[in-house]
């Protein structure tokens, strides 16, 4: 089971090539036939397979996965099936152990899903398991004495003990295997060339992007991406691609100047996703972030965080939800693909006697949600024909990216300097953790005009029917968040949060800059120094118990409870001292069973049942309830 366990955690990753894990599967037969007692695989069986599996993994790792990782990660798969049939000596199940180890280790490198944790959590219980029966076996007492306590009490020390090291091992940017080896998902719509088309496939994917916290509830909610300027009639790319590196300040980013009204916080933890382009609430003026060190943007206003994609990321983004971007106009954003002339005349017809710029976009933009109807199944444009004249004057359907495209074009038509914005719209609320989760299926395209040297909002697309995820997914969603808040993303800034939050009970000098208690996490602390204590307390209750045996701990225990009522307890005590005191408390009977017992065990050398030991300690606990 714990290799199966090990094995288990780096398919569940999802990143290996399973045709190269398909020889694990000769685990189950050895395995099979080692817990039958059959006899080990000849040695020259053993020593070609493991010849063949090293010249199978340079070839994994120079041709099949080009990884040198992902190669030591099928080879550790084989290499148990092979030492299943290879099982003679008892430190041959300690070198199962420790590669089941190191496949952890590397699936922790190839995963951040919530599910590992699960993973590692059977994996601890099945190793002590696998401890406390080698020793036991060992001990010649396997059959007289009962697992199921000391597995739960060794596995509960070893967790805590575990989650101590993690919370106080000092936390670094560098990674231990150099970089991450888990993909990004793949945002085809948010490169600096889209193709057009590319959100069709997003809308239908239900990956989550990113979850956000806020303390806030505003509507309507665009994360805003990236701003195309440049439109050849089939694809949108970014032609002003100077961008200009931000001031730093600390952890701050400070795009612009942040107003003390308006403000709005978003807490964002990204997934990662194949692009550097920051998502938030229009107008960011601020960014917080641990762990980079270089963020850029450009005259869009899209903003770059190099060295985020592929990697999970916290952002904490402020945003002037009540400002708009200022700008200015200029040719690229008027620029026009051949053939427009049509679409021109449409436009003309859609504003006649209208005059204020901002007038003929919003007329433009309530046009197209009346007039078309939102459809996702769209069929390429007969042969001459563009996707957007298509698009208004044949099928009269699709996605955002035709409502938005359109818009544009119509609105530099008209001599209105326009752009389109991919990001994403909205979101589902989550009532069980309190914030938002996006998903590729908010992949979301709309228009700014500049009007009055201010780009104003303008989205044409109709509204499309949005389905709800189930309860349970939204809980597990839920639990999810946490996993990679808590444990994935832990940071040293959360490790000085939990000082923080010790030191504030004892009215300890607070560290700089700390304005107040996290509850929060004060919680968790205090949680954490309870568990530490218990987690001393079983230590040397344990400890003591292999000292100086069962039988003779709780002896002493009834001594210390006598002591407490008032009977002379000294170092030449016997037991029939002890029984004397027992019938001037009306307990002789219970008394003398117990002790008994003791002297039976203790001073006759024979063996404890498990049935004696359980009358044991129910003897003791109805002695201390009558001495209470």
């Amino acid at each position: 089971m714990l290799s199966l366990t090990g094995c288990i955690s780096l398919l569940l990753t999802g990143e290996l090539n399973l045709l190269m894990t398909l020889g694990g599967l000769a685990i189950l037969p050895g395995y099979y036939r080692f817990l039958k007692g059959m006899q080990p695989a000849p040695k020259w069986a053993v020593g070609a397979f493991s010849l063949l599996t090293l010249l199978v993994f340079f070839a994994d790792s120079l041709v099949i996965s080009g990884d040198v990782f992902l190669a030591v990660a099928h080879l550790t798969i084989i290499f148990q099936a092979i030492k299943s049939f290879d099982l003679k000596e008892p430190w041959d199940h300690l070198q199962v152990y420790f590669m089941t180890l190191l496949q952890l280790i590397i699936a922790s490198d190839l995963t951040r899903s919530l599910l590992f944790g699960v993973v590692f959590v059977v994996f601890m219980v099945l190793l002590v398991t696998a401890m406390v029966l080698s020793h036991f076996l060992k001990e010649g007492a396997l059959g007289r004495v009962r697992l199921g306590k000391p597995v739960f009490f060794i596995s509960l020390s070893a967790l805590l003990m575990t989650g101590m090291i993690f919370v106080l091992i000092p936390r670094t940017s560098y990674k231990f295997f150099g970089k991450s080896h888990a993909k990004g998902i793949r945002s085809s719509g948010f490169s600096e060339k889209v193709e057009f088309g590319s959100f069709g496939d997003l809308k239908l994917d239900p990956t989550v992007v990113m979850r956000v916290e806020m303390d806030a509830d505003i509507a309507p909610l665009y994360w805003r991406g990236l701003a195309l300027d440049y439109f050849d009639g089939r694809s949108w790319r970014n032609t002003r691609e100077e961008k200009y590196r931000v001031d730093r300040f600390g952890d701050e980013f400070r795009i612009a100047r942040c107003e003390k009204d308006g403000i709005l916080e978003q807490r964002i933890f990204m997934e990662p996703i194949d692009s550097d382009i920051v998502f938030g609430l229009p107008a960011v003026c601020m960014i917080k972030s641990e762990g980079f060190w270089m963020l850029h943007a450009d005259p869009g206003k899209s903003i770059f965080l190099h060295g985020k994609s592929s990697r999970r990321v916290k952002l904490i983004i402020y945003s002037d939800v009540n400002k708009e971007y200022e700008g200015e106009g200029g040719d690229s954003y008027l620029q026009l693909p051949g053939g427009t002339e049509k679409i021109k005349a449409l436009a003309d017809k859609i504003t006649a006697g209208i005059e204020p710029d901002e007038l003929k976009a919003a007329a433009i933009s309530a046009y197209l949600r009346k007039n078309y109807r939102y459809s996702l199944r769209t069929a390429a444009p007969p042969a001459g024909v563009g996707p957007i004249e298509d698009f208004l004057f044949n099928t009269r359907r699709g996605y955002c990216e035709h409502y938005a495209t359109s818009m544009a074009i119509m609105l530099r038509s008209l001599h209105i300097p326009s752009r389109v914005v991919n990001g994403y719209f909205g979101g589902e609320k989550n009532e069980y953790g309190g914030y938002i989760i996006v998903r590729q299926s908010n992949a979301h395209s709309w228009v700014e005009a500049l009007i009055d040297n201010r780009w104003k909002r303008f989205d044409p697309t109709p509204a499309s029917p949005q389905l709800r995820p189930s309860t349970i997914a939204l809980f597990i969603d839920s639990l999810q968040l946490n996993w990679s808040r808590y444990v994935v993303g832990f940071s040293s800034v959360d490790q000085r949060q939990i000082v923080r939050g010790l030191s504030v009970p004892f009215g300890l000098k607070q560290l700089p800059g700390f304005k107040g208690p996290d509850f929060k996490m004060l919680l968790y602390s205090v949680l954490m120094g309870s568990l530490l204590c218990l987690l001393i307390y079983s230590y040397y209750r344990v400890r003591r118990i292999r000292k100086i045996g069962f039988i003779t701990e709780r002896y002493l225990s009834l001594r210390r409870s006598l002591r407490r009522k008032g009977v002379g307890m000294n170092q030449s005590v016997t037991p029939g001292n002890i029984k004397q005191a027992g019938a001037s408390l009306g307990m002789a009977e219970d008394l003398d069973e117990f002790l008994s017992i003791y002297e039976e065990h203790r001073f006759g050398k024979r063996e404890l049942s498990p049935e004696d030991r359980e009358r044991y300690d129910r003897l003791l606990k109805q002695l201390k309830k009558k001495m209470s």
